[in-house]
């Protein structure tokens, strides 16, 4: 059975992390699966679109390739974890896969977190790689 997971990339360390983890475990990631990673660029209000030369997703997509996994690749503009989550259903995924900075309670609860929100409002299983 083939499953639809989506890989939120955001540029970071952190996301690169997870690239790595999801290419060093075949055994849960398998090469037949979709992966989809979505980039997520908070909306600045003026209404331009996603500039095609943001070359965020060029990286972790030719890793994952250079791998042996296919991959496609999405940018939506927005607040990264709605955007996200609408995301995941919009593509009917399994699961979305995310890195997490591992802010510290005190700083996490004075800027909010991506991965909260999005661990607190999908519905979609969500697995975090820290």
């Amino acid at each position: 059975m083939t499953m639809t997971l989506l890989l939120a990339i955001d540029g970071s360390h952190y996301s690169h992390r997870m690239v790595t983890y999801i290419a060093s475990n075949e055994l849960l990631f398998r090469p037949e699966h979709d992966y989809v990673l979505l980039h997520a660029r908070p909306d600045t209000g003026f209404g331009s679109p996603v500039a095609p030369e943001d070359d965020v997703l060029d990286a972790p997509a030719a890793f994952l390739l250079n791998q042996g996994f296919a991959c496609r690749t999405l940018m939506r503009r927005g607040p990264p974890a709605v955007t996200l989550i609408d995301a995941a259903v919009d593509l009917q995924a399994n699961l979305i896969v995310m890195g997490c900075r591992g802010h510290s309670p005190l700083t996490s609860m004075v800027l909010g977190s991506v991965t909260r929100e999005v661990l607190a409002r999908s519905h979609v299983p969500v697995l975090v790689i820290r």
